[in-house]
């Protein structure tokens, strides 16, 4: 899937790529950022980009998520994966109630596969945690998985660089 969607934006200017990337479930700030730097923009345009895209694109989850759900859960091969979403956030029950809503945060930061903004604004709609606090937790899980994306990215690049003069 990740070949499809980087081979539907290939010929797209850059921002756009990033924007797309960002907004992506499977990507998010993980496979955008990456990506920019590896194709040349400049930090003080990617990051911002990248990061309001991400948390931007996940707040129709937070708000509509039990709306849509409730309308298709009878539906056979819709509720099949609405039911697959909400095991999925029911998944980290302990973790929120042992930790809150900071619970969110923690799981938006680690920028691994199948955590992010998106799985966090699915476990934060499935547990009817309040919008503005999501919000920040979404936020907050956002900059500091860019924040570590970006210094793995630029290490990788600068570890590239080395190599490729020590080569």
């Amino acid at each position: 899937m990740t070949e499809w969607l980087l081979e539907a934006i290939r010929d797209l200017p850059l921002e756009w790529k990033v924007i797309i990337l960002s907004a992506a479930p499977i990507s998010e700030v993980r496979g955008s950022i990456p990506v920019g730097l590896a194709l040349g923009m400049p930090l003080s345009s990617l990051l911002p980009l990248a990061v309001i895209t991400n948390i931007v694109s996940v707040l129709p989850v937070v708000l509509g998520f039990n709306w849509v759900a409730d309308r298709l859960a009878d539906k056979p091969i819709l509720g099949g994966i609405i039911s697959r979403l909400i095991r999925r956030a029911r998944s980290k029950e302990q973790m929120v109630r042992k930790y809150g809503v900071f619970a969110v945060t923690v799981f938006v930061a680690i920028p691994l596969p199948v955590t992010g903004a998106w799985t966090g604004s699915l476990v934060a709609a499935v547990f009817g945690m309040r919008f503005w606090q999501v919000v920040l937790c979404l936020t907050l899980g956002v900059i500091i998985a860019t924040i570590i994306v970006t210094s793995l990215s630029l290490a990788g690049i600068h570890a590239f660089e080395i190599m490729k003069v020590a080569g």
